[in-house]
């Protein structure tokens, strides 16, 4: 079976500081990966010295996320289209409408997002980490965006929903102002060490955020660190495994049982 997993994040880069290591691993065993991202990025850094303009950036961050997307094995980037560091003032209803066609197009078993304070507190990424709850819901229920069902397109149910999260221990020693959570609160442990080098390359595509880059890279450990990414599973339509779990898509069955 084609397994399929889809990401909803903020911005370019999300997908590469974040949960890049867990990308490579599934799409180098098969899996298809694809990427929603809310934002071209248009109110990042332009780059220090700078790469381009204030007026280029959105889209000179698009091509990064490309570039990025073809180091980690990413199947598709969709640009939903809404302006960086306003998702906030955004209609909570486009956003979920937005997220809610891609899961009907794509159909993943799982769905990955932010914890509900983005990692960073990013505001963008708090409110796509909501997205992602409501979407998740929203996508198997006929009468949620029903203009959305023609031509092949139905309800799509995905197993679950997972936040990517980082212990507040390991936060801690690095002295760094993010949010994470308590390591118990750690349900999903993916085994990303043979993926390592491919995350940092797929790091050196964003050259406007290059400053943020080495300041993540030169955290003590951090290689280390990438060995393993964490995830608190949200949401589950599956009975309650027994975690922690090592897989995204333990318990999942198979497209055969699924439509029998």
């Amino acid at each position: 079976m084609k397994r399929r997993i889809l990401l909803l994040l903020a911005h370019p880069d999300d997908e590469t500081f974040g949960p890049g290591g867990t990308i490579a691993k599934y799409s180098s065993e098969g899996a298809g990966v694809y990427l929603a991202t809310a934002t071209k990025g248009q109110a990042g850094m332009v780059g220090d010295p700078p790469v381009t303009d204030r007026e280029h950036l959105g889209e000179v961050r698009a091509a990064e996320l490309l570039c990025a997307a073809g180091v980690l094995g990413i199947r598709k980037v969709v640009f939903l289209g809404f302006p960086d560091g306003q998702l906030l003032h955004t209609p909570r209803s486009l956003l979920v409408e937005k997220a809610v066609e891609q899961i009907r197009w794509i159909r993943p078993h799982v769905l990955i997002g932010f914890g509900p304070e983005g990692v960073s507190r990013h505001p963008d990424h708090i409110v796509m980490s909501e997205v992602a709850l409501e979407a998740f819901d929203a996508s198997a229920d006929p009468s949620r965006f029903p203009r959305q069902l023609v031509d092949g397109v139905v309800p799509w149910a995905a197993y679950k929903l997972y936040q990517f999260e980082i212990a507040q221990e390991i936060l801690g020693a690095w002295n760094v102002p993010l949010a994470g959570v308590p390591g118990e609160k750690l349900t999903t442990f993916v085994d990303t060490k043979a993926f390592v080098d491919r995350k940092v390359e797929a790091f050196a595509c964003h050259r406007t955020q290059a400053r943020d880059s080495a300041r993540i890279l030169s955290r003590e450990g951090y290689r280390e660190f990438a060995r393993l990414e964490t995830y608190v599973l949200a949401k589950t339509r599956l009975p309650l495994a027994s975690l922690p779990e090592v897989d995204l898509f333990e318990g999942i069955p198979d497209e055969e049982t699924r439509h029998r």
